[in-house]
């Protein structure tokens, strides 16, 4: 098959760097779809330490929070305990505490 038979079957001939001018058939990223399932219930918070470094969150990170989604047993969900927000999993949380939001991403920035 020749290079024209190709493309009508659609497919495409790569060879060598790809040309971004030319990849404009690509689909744009829209990180609010990507990120944001509730927008009418969804939060941003920037973190202030590194408490659960051992889930991928640090600080400074932002964490997207859903007040739409419940929490399962195994979601880090932010609760209130007095005036301050805390990051726990659900299942640790005390029982009588309100859960105000399940944090659904993570936004981690490399340099600022």
């Amino acid at each position: 098959m020749d290079e024209q038979q190709l493309e009508e079957q659609g497919v495409s001939i790569h060879a060598g760097f790809p040309n971004a001018a030319v990849g404009s058939h690509a689909k744009t990223l829209n990180l609010t779809k990507l990120l944001v399932k509730h927008p009418a219930a969804t939060y941003l918070m920037q973190l202030d330490n590194n408490a659960w470094a051992r889930y991928g969150l640090f600080e400074g990170d932002l964490v997207v929070v859903d007040r739409a989604i419940m929490p399962k047993p195994r979601d880090l969900s932010i609760w209130t305990d007095g005036d301050e927000f805390v990051i726990s999993v659900r299942k640790d949380i005390p029982e009588q505490s309100p859960i105000w939001g399940v944090v659904s991403s993570v936004i981690h920035q490399f340099r600022k």
